[in-house]
């Protein structure tokens, strides 16, 4: 038999060292991503690691007048909404990059077109069949369609905060609306 031929057999250190190392190794990554992740929160200072969200000029007022604070004076759902807010009346500033129209556009935003009330009743009577398309059309598509249409943009993904916070917006105004599902504007 040729032993050059013959697989050679794995090396292995003698000694505790390696033992110990790989019991630490995993503990070491894991101190790694909580460091950076308190100095994200804690430390940095970088406003991409913050969940604040700019208000707007009138979010106090529209805060107030629909009620927003039902579900909490601070926390995801009010900086949602907020943020909805700022695309619904700002879209060329705050979703610009699913906007083409700038500030010399007469219709900028998604309020050049629709009410607020517009939107809560259009998230009430979501995913309905759309005789134009044959299937049914839920709330996020009709929003994305918008952004993709009357917008001249781009399309957003459905996971995108774009159109999450405006859904969140149109929660909390059908909310302060009393709207159930399938309620029509001026009536039963």
């Amino acid at each position: 038999m040729d032993r050059s031929k013959a697989p050679e057999k794995s090396k292995q250190r003698p000694g505790i060292g390696w033992a110990v190392f790989r019991r630490v190794k995993p503990f070491g990554a894991v101190g790694a991503i909580l460091a950076f992740v308190l100095w994200a929160h804690f430390g940095s200072g970088l406003p991409v690691f913050h969940p604040k969200v700019v208000p707007a000029p009138g979010w106090q007022q529209f805060r107030a007048e629909y009620g927003m604070d039902a579900f909490g004076g601070d926390g995801y759902f009010i900086r949602a909404a907020q943020h909805g807010y700022n695309l619904f009346f700002f879209t060329h500033e705050h979703g610009s990059r699913f906007t083409r129209k700038t500030e010399r556009d007469e219709v900028r935003s998604c309020s050049g077109c629709h009410t607020v009330e517009d939107l809560a009743y259009g998230f009430v009577n979501a995913d309905r069949y759309d005789e134009r398309l044959g299937r049914r059309v839920s709330f996020e598509e009709r929003v994305m369609r918008c952004y993709a249409g009357p917008m001249d943009g781009f399309v957003p993904t459905l996971y995108d905060p774009a159109v999450r916070d405006l859904r969140i917006l149109a929660r909390g105004v059908a909310h302060h609306l009393q709207l159930g599902e399938g309620a029509r504007k001026g009536g039963s």
